[in-house]
């Protein structure tokens, strides 16, 4: 039996690189695949791009560069249903009080493909009368919820849904600015970014150096982190996941994992634990072969070799 590829990606609008690198390599159908979501969040942010979805149109090279420069880690699925990568999307969530379905919708503004729009439906009868609208079915569950036996997914996991950082603790960080930039900063009151984050956003100097620093308050540590959950309960959700995948008899045609360690939404000090066990709990499972991002991303045209060539 061939092995099952599990990619293990540090963020998660990486999937999205991911999915059309297996559709390359016949790991999955191109259209009408089946996404099994397992996070805290539901990432199914709208996007809006500078270049045409439609431009990328298979090519590998512009896929690779489309997910770094266009993505951000909440906008990686829409455009995926739109391309219709996906026609179902289960979201496997931790907290969730009762299970809800609907229709998904996504719609292109404008004839370049970069603005969009989405929305949910319940009765799919008038929008599939409506070519523009690309659709597909949508369902939050839980673990303890019914799931149709015997399907075939693209099992898509972020670590965080194990144990997570509340949202206030994630958006951190500096980024180094001139000194014309810092004096614009300090001296002008309807500065853009100042009018926008108020608070959240200031500007030092250090070291002789300019930076502008974001949500960087010393007392986050006094607010309760309610969704950081300890070995046990860590271990205990990793085994409730794999009943669920062995109950409901859940196939795969691949695996990708997300660590959000970069973003924070996985607490640093517990990534590689839940990593390790859960690879270790779906290896019981599956029979795979784990494959990071640098084993496959697109190698750099070397302008010498090519030019030699003709």
């Amino acid at each position: 039996m061939a092995a099952i590829p599990v990619f293990i990606m540090e963020e998660h609008h990486e999937a999205f690189w991911i999915w059309h690198y297996a559709i390359s390599q016949n790991v999955i159908p191109k259209s009408k695949n089946i996404l099994l979501h397992i996070d805290e969040h539901s990432d199914m942010a709208t996007p809006r791009f500078t270049r045409s979805l439609n431009s990328i149109n298979g090519n590998l090279q512009d896929i690779y560069d489309f997910t770094y420069h266009e993505l951000n880690i909440a906008s990686f699925i829409v455009p995926a249903v739109y391309q219709r990568v996906f026609n179902q999307v289960f979201w496997l969530r931790p907290r969730l009080k009762e299970p809800s379905s609907a229709f998904m919708c996504v719609y292109a503004c404008d004839p370049q493909e970069t603005i969009f729009l989405t929305k949910n439906v319940n009765n799919i009868g008038t929008v599939l009368l409506d070519p523009k609208y690309k659709t597909a079915k949508y369902t939050c569950l839980t673990v303890k919820d019914e799931f149709p036996e015997n399907q075939t997914v693209v099992l898509d996991i972020d670590l965080d849904y194990f144990s997570c950082n509340n949202k206030y603790f994630n958006d951190t960080g500096r980024i180094e600015i001139t000194e014309d930039q810092y004096q614009i900063f300090q001296r002008d009151n309807y500065q853009f970014l100042r009018i926008t984050y108020g608070s959240s956003i200031r500007a030092e100097i250090e070291d002789g150096k300019y930076y502008l620093v974001f949500n960087e308050f010393p007392e986050t540590e006094l607010f309760p982190n309610i969704l950081k959950l300890s070995e046990d309960k860590i271990l205990e959700r990793i085994d409730q996941l794999i009943e669920f995948l062995v109950q409901k008899k859940v196939q795969v045609s691949m695996i990708d994992i997300c660590r959000s360690r970069i973003s924070g939404y996985t607490p640093a000090d517990q990534c590689q634990f839940i990593e390790d066990n859960l690879l270790k709990r779906l290896g019981e499972l599956y029979h795979f072969n784990s494959v990071s991002l640098e084993q496959i991303k697109p190698q750099p045209l070397d302008v010498g070799a090519a030019l030699s060539q003709i």
